[in-house]
């Protein structure tokens, strides 16, 4: 009997062992899984850049170089360019990358010597074209479904990007780009002439295969002769005005583009007016109907829960198992390309242990306000596009500050999500004084973001400095994000 006692004790304690060395297994597994998961996305991301900077690789290669040595201090002793004379002070020593020499760009190499300092710069200021800031603006049709892209820079975008680049910014919709220079003859795009644009060029640009659009039409003109379409501002002008102006375009047959419409009324106006299409703030807005309907309720539940202060792996377990709709969906988006991780989640409690707690909350609270039966897709892209964009602007900040930054990002558009006023929204949702007051008032350093980002959007670009720059790339980025994300959640 005593042999055997101990015996089974034995045999429990190596169960037991055996058991734990298992657990150890599967969690360096899953770590596993999910470095290789980070892995393949920061290469498909590396090659997203390569292939946009390949129609610049011949202007790079014929770069001029600049050689030259400094002292010890950094201070210039000899040098090929008349742009970096002896006597400058450098910065950047012993740092390999792109940096600015004053009004010129280069990509600069150095290395220390007994001397002093040996450096070669290539200069690529004329190279490779300085970015402007741009922004995406939608163009619907009168269901609200998003149509085409606008893109509107703070100088020449056609100069500023490839071709190739501008149009995958249009994300499978149509181009629309104002006409500032010359045009690629391959672009497919819609060109946007100003009214005083000469006819002779429109007639040059639509006999060479492109789609013209009138922007700012305010009367009668030769240009209508060689447009497809005419953009005209909605606000400030009556019904009678609108109807007298549209009449010409609209009898010679040409698409109408309403601009500047600020709100589900003016939408409403417009359509019934005749334009056909719409740009504006207005699908940002709640359209005033009778508040959210069941998906909306449904969505805002969910979200009720999720965003609820530090829920646990069982609370997250517990909230997402209950809802049927949202776990199916998380699933699917979590078994997606985007993740690209190499076996199947099952279950709920899969996801949690592979991508961990907070990955799960953040990718089901997207979801959860996606949800909702009633939002257009281009809400739900507004959405994303702050959320990520918020986030890289906090970039320096710890985990938890980056993702209360998502968090305002992506209930900034919460109101027109669930067809209710903000306050409304915010009242049902166990959330911290911080980002309410960050949503409502924009206060403190995530309603301070938020305000920069929101201003961005709008075009209000800043001025020249450091941080245009920051604000340039940190939007797109995030604008191909949103736009990948999207394409996993539609």
């Amino acid at each position: 009997m005593i042999v055997a006692a101990v015996l089974a004790g034995v045999l429990v304690v190596v169960v037991v062992l055996a058991a734990l060395g298992l657990r150890r297994e599967r969690r360096r597994a899953e770590a596993a899984e999910t470095e290789r998961a980070r892995l393949v996305a920061e290469l498909l991301r590396r090659e997203r850049e390569v292939v946009e900077l390949e129609p610049f690789r011949e202007r790079v290669e014929r770069a001029p170089d600049w050689l030259w040595t400094a002292d010890a201090d950094g201070v210039i002793t000899y040098s090929n360019a008349r742009e970096l004379p002896v006597g400058t002070r450098l910065e950047s020593l012993g740092w390999a990358g792109v940096v600015k020499r004053g009004e010129r760009t280069v990509d600069t190499r150095s290395v220390r010597t007994d001397a002093g300092w040996l450096g070669i710069d290539r200069d690529l200021t004329e190279a490779v074209p300085a970015r402007v800031a741009i922004v995406r603006r939608p163009i619907v049709d009168g269901r609200r479904q998003v149509v085409g892209y606008e893109l509107v820079g703070d100088g020449d975008v056609l100069a500023s990007f490839p071709p190739g680049e501008l149009v995958a910014l249009a994300a499978g919709r149509a181009l629309w780009l104002a006409v500032d220079g010359d045009v690629p003859p391959a672009l497919a795009a819609t060109l946007q002439l100003a009214p005083d644009t000469p006819v002779e060029r429109a007639r040059a640009l639509r006999e060479a295969g492109f789609t013209l659009a009138l922007d700012g039409y305010d009367g009668p003109t030769a240009l209508l002769e060689h447009c497809a379409s005419v953009k005209v501002r909605a606000d400030g002008r009556s019904d009678d005005e609108l109807q007298a102006l549209i009449a010409e375009p609209a009898e010679r047959g040409l698409e109408l583009v309403a601009t500047h419409v600020g709100d589900a009324d003016e939408f409403t106006r417009c359509r019934v007016l005749g334009f056909s299409h719409f740009q504006g703030d207005f699908f940002a807005r709640p359209r005033g109907g009778d508040g959210p309907g069941t998906g909306a309720l449904a969505s805002l539940q969910a979200l009720g829960e999720l965003t609820a202060a530090d829920p646990s792996f069982e609370d997250l377990e517990r909230i997402i198992g209950a809802d049927v709709g949202l776990s199916l969906a998380l699933l699917r988006h979590v078994n997606s390309a985007y993740f690209a991780l190499p076996r199947k989640i099952d279950s709920v409690r899969e996801a949690l242990t592979l991508l961990g707690t907070k990955a799960v909350r953040r990718w089901a609270t997207v979801v959860a306000l996606a949800g909702a039966a009633e939002a257009p897709d281009q809400v739900v892209a507004l959405a994303l596009l702050r959320a990520r964009m918020c986030e890289l602007l906090g970039a320096g900040a710890d985990e938890d500050d980056r993702d209360g930054l998502f968090t305002v990002g992506l209930l900034s558009v919460a109101d027109a999500l669930l067809d209710a006023p903000m306050e409304e929204v915010l009242g049902a949702l166990p959330l911290s004084d911080e980002i309410t007051g960050a949503l409502l008032r924009h206060e403190g350093r995530r309603g301070r973001i938020l305000g920069t980002v929101l201003r961005y959007e709008q075009g209000r670009f800043p001025a020249d400095g450091a941080e245009p720059g920051e604000l340039a790339e940190a939007y797109l980025e995030a604008l191909r994000w949103a736009d990948e994300t999207g394409r996993w959640l539609a």
